[in-house]
């Protein structure tokens, strides 16, 4: 009796599985027969559609100082007005332009001027935010720049990296998303005589600019180092310390590809 109750046992579960097996063969033929689109794949595919979506015009607001007012170029374009025709000549991007950048400004003062009511009100609409702060922090007056001040000068890192800080937090707590592209260092005396030593001044100065950006979310440093570096006689203005229109277009073409790239949406580089 045991016996048969075992053997019964067995045909009814061999049974079983036949038929789970029947029906898991059934369903994946189904699903190759008729395959559907993964949920995973639509997410991605909204994804990339908007982020290659644009607006019909960008409101570009520019910050800083005399590099991002174009002193040096001498068709008054610097790097802002030929970023503006690059998108709209490459990438069919119109755009609109607000230069609060202010000639011989430091970071203190982009910081108090972060204050102004008027220019909150330009960030909070802004829909890309550029800006070149930190030089005039960095070196003192020519006439002041000379192999022996150098042995004795320290630039005050505290002071300049804290000023960042609060810049960019100001930026941020106007604007949460519009991108920042902040243009990085060149050193205008690599080939002067008895000066090339200040190149080391400016990598820190790069370095401390590139872990205040690090903290803060699609903000970018566009860096400018490698572009003047033994090329200072091609780039630069004849005061030796801003770009010339040579110069200010190698700095326009590499700000353009990256945001370019993004209006692309392609991967951040």
């Amino acid at each position: 009796m045991k016996y048969n109750k075992f053997v019964y046992f067995i045909m009814i579960s061999s049974f079983l599985c036949f038929l789970l097996l029947t029906f898991g063969f059934i369903k994946g033929a189904y699903t190759v027969l008729n395959p559907q689109k993964s949920k995973l794949i639509v997410s991605q595919e909204n994804s990339t559609e908007q982020s290659i979506h644009k607006k019909d015009s960008i409101m570009i607001v520019s910050l800083g100082d005399s590099i991002t007012r174009g002193v040096g170029d001498d068709e008054g374009q610097g790097y802002v007005r030929r970023v503006k025709e690059t998108l709209e000549k490459d990438y069919n991007q119109t755009s609109t332009i607000s230069n609060l950048a202010v000639s011989g400004a430091k970071t203190s003062d982009l910081a108090t001027q972060l204050n102004n009511k008027s220019v909150q009100e330009a960030i909070r609409t802004a829909d890309t935010i550029m800006l070149s702060i930190g030089g005039n922090d960095l070196f003192p007056g020519a006439d002041q720049l000379n192999q022996q001040f150098l042995k004795s000068y320290r630039p005050d890192e505290k002071t300049f990296q804290k000023n960042l800080q609060t810049i960019f937090q100001q930026i941020r707590k106007q604007n949460q998303s519009a991108p920042i592209y902040a243009l990085g260092y060149y050193n205008p005396f690599h080939n002067v005589e008895g000066l090339d030593a200040s190149s080391s001044f400016v990598s820190k100065w790069n370095e401390i600019l590139e872990q205040t950006v690090l903290q803060l979310d699609n903000a970018y440093v566009i860096p400018t180092f490698d572009l003047f570096y033994n090329e200072e006689e091609k780039y630069l203005y004849t005061d030796h310390f801003h770009p010339n229109k040579a110069g200010y277009i190698e700095m326009a073409n590499r700000l353009s590809k990256k945001i370019g790239s993004q209006l692309r949406g392609e991967k951040n580089e």
